[in-house]
């Protein structure tokens, strides 16, 4: 079985007292029981059975519970195996804990039979996930709020705001920015699509045109999301990170993706969902107290035969039950050792396809204006010119354009000459200033201003370095 997608959600808040941990434990519990039994058809109150699957495949299900003190967990497990011998399974798993009570979802994927083939897999959020980030209360992933639905970056202190939050050394997931062009997203929907299929795993932000400058404003041009584009902005975020780690499309691309809007939409959410959720398959880690909790469990029930155990035939049971126990953990043992071998070369195999893709930016042409519908289209990199981020030399004139006030400064784009042969002295343009000099590093060592009187639509500025 290979994993295709991992999910944790933890409550800390007002959680602090053990009977708040075991009441939101059960309301948890009742959630999950609810959507097993109305959404799927099964009777969660037997440990296991049958229930009715959307396609037809056996559907089979179980829960485990296990107790140790005041903590407790229970998983409930769904089984789904097609007519053509795939298998599905999906784990949700609620453990109350000594601070907290935590969500645990795995997804999974594989075949009854050994053998050596492709396996397709479109796996999608779970419903019940979705509903238990609409019930009251705050859901966190470590550090990280997780945000049911779309937050609205709008303004430049908004879009300032978000950029701090991107460059949080403690963000624990990823941040899906959809900006907006014409104040709307390039594609209808787009923006709710997204916050639909990445709940649990990422928070979506859908920007206005002054919120996504001052993206570019603070996280600099090869970071920025304007214009329609869209972009993934990944935890551990740095300035000195390689730019084509948090990918984007633009606009053009997203149009490229199909002819059609409904279709182009349909791929990018395939194409976004899976990035994600690989990620997280590789990248969540189990909550060690489940383990802590059977740990505890299991000794506790040893301890209990032993104590009754008063003939033969009592220590042949428990040495069966020792024996059927460790026969488990042998299996999970080697799930997991299985489920690291697969880890491993993914890894390898993504480390050769940046390879290949480094390799195919420096030396390949660029792509035909056509694309064939059944390619999957790669995410868009930054446009990225050296001559851009490169210092200005002394005695360089270069052009500026302003495309947004902020409160303390202007924000500026580069461009070329307006053509225009009115330039006039600037001596108190200080927020233009500000603007510029943040655009080049905070360097300011210039020997002229001057703003073009004839240019309208916030205005062109020649400086000679």
């Amino acid at each position: 079985m290979q994993k295709v997608a991992a999910y944790l959600l933890e409550r800390t808040e007002t959680l602090q007292g053990l009977d708040a941990r075991r009441a939101e434990g059960e309301r948890i519990r009742a959630v999950v029981e609810a959507w097993l039994n109305k959404e799927k058809g099964a009777s969660s109150s037997s440990e296991s059975g049958a229930y009715a699957a959307l396609d037809g495949s056996d559907a089979r299900y179980r829960v485990l519970a296990e107790s140790s003190g005041d903590r407790s967990w229970t998983m409930f497990e769904l089984t789904e195996v097609t007519a053509d011998g795939r298998r599905f399974v999906a784990s949700v798993s609620v453990t109350v804990g000594q601070k907290s009570v935590v969500l645990f979802v795995t997804l999974e994927v594989g075949l009854t039979a050994t053998q050596v083939n492709r396996i397709y897999a479109d796996p999608r959020c779970p419903k019940v996930v979705r509903k238990l980030l609409a019930e009251p209360g705050t859901w966190h992933h470590d550090k990280s709020r997780l945000r049911g639905g779309i937050s609205n970056a709008e303004g430049f202190d908004e879009g300032e705001a978000l950029a701090l939050e991107i460059q949080n050394a403690e963000r624990s997931i990823p941040f899906v920015v959809v900006s907006a062009l014409d104040g709307a997203p390039v594609l209808r929907g787009l923006d709710t699509a997204l916050a639909y299929d990445l709940a649990g795993l990422a928070n979506v932000y859908s920007v206005d045109e002054a919120a996504s400058w001052a993206l570019t404003d603070t996280l600099k041009r090869p970071f920025s999301c304007h214009s329609g584009a869209i972009r993934i902005y990944w935890p551990r975020f740095s300035s000195q990170d390689d730019p084509y780690r948090h990918q984007m499309w633009t606009a053009l691309r997203l149009r490229r993706l199909d002819g059609d809007d409904q279709r182009a939409l349909e791929r990018i959410r395939g194409q976004v969902r899976k990035l994600i959720m690989m990620a997280s398959a590789a990248s969540v880690v189990r909550p060690r107290e489940i383990d802590d909790i059977r740990s505890a469990a299991a000794r506790s029930e040893y301890a209990a035969l032993k104590e009754k155990a008063s003939s033969l035939e009592d220590f042949k049971s428990l040495a069966d039950s020792y024996a059927d126990d460790n026969d488990s953990l042998r299996r999970a043992l080697a799930e997991r050792s299985s489920e690291l071998e697969q880890l491993r070369g993914e890894v390898s195999r993504l480390e050769a396809e940046k390879q290949g893709l480094l390799f195919h930016l420096g030396r390949a042409k660029p792509p035909s204006e056509e694309n064939d519908g059944d390619i999957e289209i790669e995410p868009d990199l930054p446009e990225q010119d050296d001559e851009d981020v490169r210092p200005p030399n002394s005695g360089e004139v270069r052009f500026y354009k302003k495309k947004y006030s902020a409160p303390t400064h202007d924000v500026f784009i580069r461009v070329s000459d307006c053509g225009h042969n009115t330039w006039q002295g600037a001596t108190k343009a200080d927020k233009a200033k500000k603007g510029i000099a943040r655009m080049e590093g905070d360097k300011q060592d210039w020997r002229t201003v001057q703003h073009c009187s004839n240019c309208t639509g916030g205005g062109m500025w020649r400086v000679q370095w």
